[in-house]
C-alpha cells in the first residue's frame, strides 16, 4: 500500500509572460514521473491568464491542477484538485 509521500519524483515547467504592468499569462505542466505506479505518472498541463489592478487580481485557469500548495508569481495558495476552468478573484487590503 502507497501513502501520500510515496508518489515519487516530479518535474514541472513554467513559463510566465507579463505584460506590464497589469496582464500576464502562464503555461505550465506538473509531471509525476517518478511515482511507483505507472497508472498514476500523469500530467497535470494548466494555462493561466490574468489581470492585476493595484491590489485586487482576477485570474482564469483552464487545465488539469493536483491538490496542494500552488505558487505562481511569488503568491502561494492552498488549492483542491481540479479539472477543466476556474476562475480566481484576489484582493489585498
Amino acid at each position: 500500500m502507497h501513502t501520500e509521500q510515496d508518489r515519487g519524483s516530479w518535474a514541472l515547467l513554467l513559463l510566465e509572460y507579463s505584460i506590464a504592468p497589469q496582464w500576464f499569462v502562464a503555461v505550465q505542466d506538473a509531471y509525476n514521473y517518478g511515482n511507483p505506479d505507472p497508472d498514476l505518472q500523469i500530467h497535470y498541463p494548466l494555462v493561466s491568464f490574468g489581470y492585476t489592478r493595484g491590489t485586487t487580481k482576477v485570474q482564469v485557469n483552464y487545465g488539469r491542477q493536483q491538490q496542494g500548495v500552488f505558487c505562481v508569481g511569488g503568491i502561494c495558495r492552498v488549492v483542491p484538485a481540479s479539472n477543466g476552468f476556474s476562475l480566481l478573484l484576489t484582493s489585498n487590503f
